[in-house]
């Protein structure tokens, strides 16, 4: 895959480290924008576009710095391949090119780039735009809570399955991110009464009734809400 990953040894093998992958066919490129960016993230990278793909897949990396002009798969190819996979759509794209024509800007973003970098370009600002690209997403995420093809608005309190809007109640909305924000993991019946109706006097019926509304208002999600007997509930989520 002519593939390497670069961190600093200052700081091992830091797990809150950010992941990027780089991919251009100058190899030369690709360390030098790893060496650059090692002392504060994890750095993958590739000169060859007809594997970057599938490093990308591996990875799951939180940004991707990506060449516009390869032999074999055009930087927009890959960008085009990795906005229609449903694991890594939403991950930030850069590309870092020289001498792109304004045509080629066009297509890049109209293919789902981020941004555009033109080569020679200064080390501070292609720093700071990685910054503003991660930090958009980490907004983004802290808006939103996603399972499968289930998708949450925390801020407009909307929920979608499969792009179509659902119609939920408070009470039920709550539930749901909940069971979204736990998924795959068990969320109690006391947990659920506790923190959403407080102190107002009901029973755990209750929240077996919501949940059964629940169901069937999802019924097109990706998953299944399970019960787990005598505790709760647990939301399944496919993500394939």
């Amino acid at each position: 895959m002519n593939m390497f990953t670069t961190t600093n040894p200052l700081r091992g093998a830091d797990l809150a480290a950010k992941k990027i992958v780089i991919v251009d066919d100058y190899e030369e490129s690709c360390k030098l924008l790893a060496e650059i960016l090692s002392t504060t993230y994890e750095c993958t990278y590739t000169s060859d576009s007809n594997s970057a793909v599938k490093l990308i897949n591996e990875k799951r990396p939180d940004l991707i710095l990506l060449d516009y002009k390869m032999p074999g798969l055009m930087g927009v190819d890959v960008c085009r391949m990795v906005r229609e996979s449903a694991t890594t759509k939403n991950t930030p794209i850069i590309f870092v090119s020289g001498a792109a024509t304004i045509d080629e800007r066009i297509k890049a973003f109209e293919t789902g780039a981020d941004d555009f970098i033109s080569k020679p370009f200064h080390v501070k600002e292609l720093i700071l735009r990685i910054k503003a690209r991660l930090s958009d997403k980490e907004s983004e995420s802290a808006s939103e809570l996603t399972a499968a093809n289930l998708k949450m608005n925390l801020l407009s309190r909307q929920v979608f399955v499969d792009g179509e809007e659902v119609g939920l109640t408070p009470k039920q909305f709550d539930i749901l991110k909940m069971l979204v924000a736990a998924k795959n993991n068990l969320v109690t019946r006391e947990k659920c009464l506790t923190e959403i109706w407080g102190d107002t006097e009901v029973t755990s019926r209750n929240v077996d009734s919501q949940i059964n509304y629940l169901k069937r208002k999802i019924q097109k999600f990706n998953g299944r809400i399970v019960a787990v007997p005598s505790l709760g509930y647990r939301l399944e989520s496919s993500e394939n």
